[in-house]
């Protein structure tokens, strides 16, 4: 048995938590957003004048359906099976692909090799002037020669002289420094 005493104490209390309640929330509500948006001045006091009751909720659950759970059941078997059948394309697409390649790079280094052995075989027979890969030898071929020769010393003699010009031109730049230097005294 409740005694007065404690009804008017239980009203008390829950009169003072409910206050509290509604202290906190007063000071929270302009650091809070309902929805993306700031609370009205409207929202604040409905919201704390509102007393929440689970009075006349009515819980409603729809009937279980055997045909959905059976479809729901055959989809996720389907998944299943086509994560299986994903699986077992990466460990065999990637073997089939590379001896693809294997296969063909070979097939094509063959027939390379069967025109160079063709080619070979033509040139031993056309040795000296004639025509050697459809092409006829040039009438100045020594004179073009000489020149390529000359040139490619040429060029070995410029890159041996090198460092000694890149010395020079460092050494002219300090003397420009230094004499620079000395106008502005």
């Amino acid at each position: 048995m409740e005694s007065e005493g404690e009804d008017a104490m239980r009203r008390a209390v829950g009169e003072d938590v409910h206050d509290y309640v509604n202290k906190v929330f007063l000071g929270i509500s302009p650091n809070i957003t309902i929805n993306g948006l700031p609370p009205t001045s409207d929202l604040v006091p409905s919201i704390l004048s509102s007393t929440i009751t689970t009075d006349g909720v009515i819980e409603e659950h729809e009937p279980f359906n055997h045909r959905l759970f059976e479809k729901a059941k055959a989809n996720a078997r389907k998944e299943e099976d086509l994560i299986e059948e994903i699986a077992a394309l990466r460990r065999k697409v990637p073997e089939a692909v590379v001896e693809g390649m294997r296969r063909r790079f070979k097939e094509e280094m063959e027939a390379d090799e069967e025109g160079l052995r063709a080619l070979g075989e033509g040139m031993r027979e056309t040795e000296g002037e004639a025509d050697v890969l459809g092409l006829v030898k040039l009438e100045r071929q020594a004179d073009v020669e000489a020149g390529w020769e000359r040139s490619v010393k040429g060029l070995e003699r410029v890159v041996k002289g090198m460092p000694e010009m890149v010395a020079r031109c460092e050494r002219a730049e300090r003397a420009e420094v230094y004499v620079n230097g000395m106008d502005g005294r």
